[in-house]
Parts: structure tokens; C-alpha cells; sequence
């Protein structure tokens, strides 16, 4: 990187958060007292990746708000569809928050309006200083504004790297010829997560052939009499939902913003309040690995400080003998409730083997079945 170059990242808060969660959903990372801290975890690689390749000298993460937008205004099924967030995910999210705090990079939400609006203001205000601008999301609409200062990166998966989207890679992505077309192509289509509707029949790749002879939404309306048979007739009676389609695609580049792009400059982490957050997420190896072996000696949780199994009286028993398992049974018949967990040789429930058996129902005592 040049002394001088000024490289912007942009990170979508919402859409990460929601990746990070659902990647690890089968096998999820939980507290000590069994919160879900997953997102909160793959935020954290996500940003730490981010500073350690990237390199950003300005850094920013934008989330979207609850207040209705001006699509939802212009069709009001947008989104409607969606669930709702799930309770642990919506737990973990004050954390995420604590997490850019920590770090001191500024979290932006701009009441009604979307994060892709955004930060597609943003990219197009740096663009114009002459930054070069990461956005950060899995999100395949951002492709319209790619450009040759501004692009995707797409956070890689189970330690693969991190994809960098350019021009030549969404022209190639979609089949168009220029950037702007992605948004016909998305106009077209549809989108079923966002309840956008499309025209009837017209998938990803009727859309891509469609919009590589016509060029556009409003040129393909014009020629629909070139069209036949099914596909005609559903173009003709949807006209006016796929120019609406379109407009709701269409990412706003000029959103009012109290803070520019030269307030996202990266600022020092705030190690005290990281030290705090880490411990309390029991993010041990991740603490150390950034703050030193020491930083849980520094801090404690609410719970007061955390401490290693020698210093913790316990009773964990080993169960091998019939003798014992007859114990273990009629234990576990007295309670009214317990805990239990499966070990095996795999994740896969098809081929893994079982090898042993946990079971709890107390706080610092547990009792393991070996199963060979």
C-alpha cells in the first residue's frame, strides 16, 4: 500500500451478523451460561481479517434501522415475508454493538433508510476523494455499484479467503455489459427474500438473456411484441411491476448523513473495554491472541473473574462399569430433569460413530458413559 492511498472498508453490519450466525448454527459457540455468541465471534474474525489484510485507513459499520424506508412506503409487502429475528441471534446483537465500540470504529444507521443506501453514498463520497472502497457483504445486490474504485469482498468461509469482486468479475457474474445492468437484471427477477416480485416465470437466467438483448427493463417493455407465447404475455400484464421491481433494487446513492467519509478514519482499540468484552463472551483464545496471555487476569465478568478447572470444585465421574451406569440410572430417574450430550467420532449423523454420552443436571458435576 502507498503512504499515501486511502483505502475505505464498509462493513454490512445486519447481513454479517446474520452470516456469522446461521454459519455456525449446527454447531454454535455458547457461553458457560449458554448464550449463543456465534455472530458476535464471526463479527469479530470478520473486522479482525479486515484490519490485519486490508489494511483500511477508515473503517465503518452500517446496519440497518427499524424504521420504514421509502420502499416501503412505494409497496408496503417489501420484506413483509421476513421472520423475525431469532432470540438468540437478537441477544448476541447489543454485544456486536460493544464489539465496534471496543475496537472504535463507528457504527452508522441512517432512520429510514436501508444499509446498502449507505453505504452505496459512502462508496460513491469516496470515490469522488479518491478512496478505494471495500464493501463488505454476501449481499449480490451491491454488484451495481461496483465500480473501479469501489468493490465487493465477500468474507471467505472456514478460513478460505476472502473473494474480491471488481467490474470484470460481476459483468462476468451476470452476463451484462455494464454495472448498471445488474439492477434490470434484479428488477426482472425478483427477489424472494426481499418480497420484491419481479415478473412471473422470469428466474436468474431468462433475466440475464433478456436484459443481454434488450439492455434494459424499460428498452425490453418496449419490444415486447419480439416476445412469445407464455413469456410475452407475462411481461405484458406486468409492466408496471417490473419498472416498480426495479425501483425498489435500485441501491440510493445520496442519502443525508451526519458523518463523511473522512470521520471513519481507523482509530486505536479501546483495550479496557475489549478485555471486559472478550471475557465476558469467554472469547479466551481470541483475548490472547490480541490482548496477551495475561488479559483475563485483568478483567472480570459479572460473575466475577474466570477461572481454570483446577481452581473450580468440581465432580465429573467417569462412568465404566455396570455397577456405575446402574448408579447413573436410577440418578437420572430422580431428577426431574437433565442434561445430555452425544460424543461421537464425527459432525455427520450418517457416518459418525458414537463413543460416549454426558450427562448433567448440576452446576460443576457431571457424569461421562464410555461407550467403546
Amino acid at each position: 500500500m502507498a503512504a499515501d492511498e486511502k483505502i475505505l472498508f464498509l462493513l454490512d453490519g445486519m447481513a454479517l451478523v446474520y452470516r456469522g450466525h446461521f454459519a455456525l448454527i449446527r454447531n454454535p459457540r455458547l457461553t458457560s451460561e449458554g448464550m449463543n455468541t456465534s455472530a458476535v465471534f464471526a463479527f469479530a474474525n470478520t473486522l479482525l481479517s479486515i484490519v490485519n489484510k486490508g489494511q483500511p485507513t477508515h473503517l465503518a459499520a452500517v446496519f440497518d434501522t427499524p424504521e420504514p424506508t421509502s420502499r416501503h412506503k412505494r409497496f408496503p409487502a417489501y420484506k413483509a415475508q421476513r421472520e423475525a429475528m431469532p432470540e438468540d441471534l437478537s441477544q448476541a446483537l447489543p454485544y456486536v454493538f460493544r464489539l465496534c465500540e471496543a475496537f472504535n470504529i463507528p457504527v452508522i444507521r441512517a432512520p429510514g433508510w436501508e444499509a446498502d443506501d449507505v453505504i452505496g453514498t459512502l462508496a460513491k463520497q469516496a470515490e469522488s476523494e479518491g478512496f478505494r472502497t471495500y464493501m463488505v457483504t454476501p449481499d449480490k445486490d451491491y454488484g451495481q455499484l461496483v465500480s473501479a474504485q469501489s468493490l465487493i469482498y465477500k468474507p471467505g468461509r472456514g478460513g478460505d479467503e476472502a473473494e474480491v469482486l471488481g467490474v470484470a468479475e460481476i459483468l462476468a457474474q451476470w452476463q451484462i455489459e455494464r454495472i448498471e445492468q445488474v439492477i434490470d437484471v434484479l428488477g426482472l427477477m425478483g427477489d424472494s427474500s426481499d418480497n420484491v416480485p419481479g415478473v412471473p416465470g422470469i428466474g436468474p437466467k431468462t433475466a440475464q438473456k433478456l436484459i443481454a438483448k434488450y439492455g434494459s427493463v424499460e428498452n425490453l417493455l418496449e419490444h415486447t411484441d419480439e416476445l412469445k407465447g407464455k413469456q410475452q404475455q407475462n411481461v405484458e400484464e406486468n409492466k408496471e411491476q417490473a419498472l416498480l421491481s426495479k425501483e425498489l433494487v435500485t441501491i440510493e446513492c445520496a442519502v443525508p448523513l451526519e458523518v463523511g467519509v473522512g470521520d471513519l478514519a481507523l482509530k486505536e482499540w479501546n483495550r479496557e473495554k475489549l478485555e471486559t468484552l472478550f471475557v465476558e463472551l469467554e472469547f479466551n483464545t481470541l483475548g490472547k491472541r490480541l490482548l496477551g496471555d495475561d488479559y483475563r487476569a485483568e478483567q472480570g465478568t459479572a460473575h466475577g473473574p474466570l477461572k481454570d478447572l483446577a481452581e473450580v470444585e468440581h465432580d465429573y465421574q467417569l462412568i465404566d462399569t455396570p455397577a456405575k451406569r446402574q448408579d447413573l440410572i436410577a440418578a437420572l430417574l430422580a431428577q426431574p430433569s437433565f442434561c445430555f450430550d452425544c460424543e461421537t467420532t464425527g459432525l455427520d449423523a450418517r457416518r459418525c460413530d458414537l463413543i460416549g454420552l454426558a450427562f448433567a443436571w448440576a452446576r460443576h458435576t457431571g457424569h461421562y458413559v464410555s461407550l467403546p
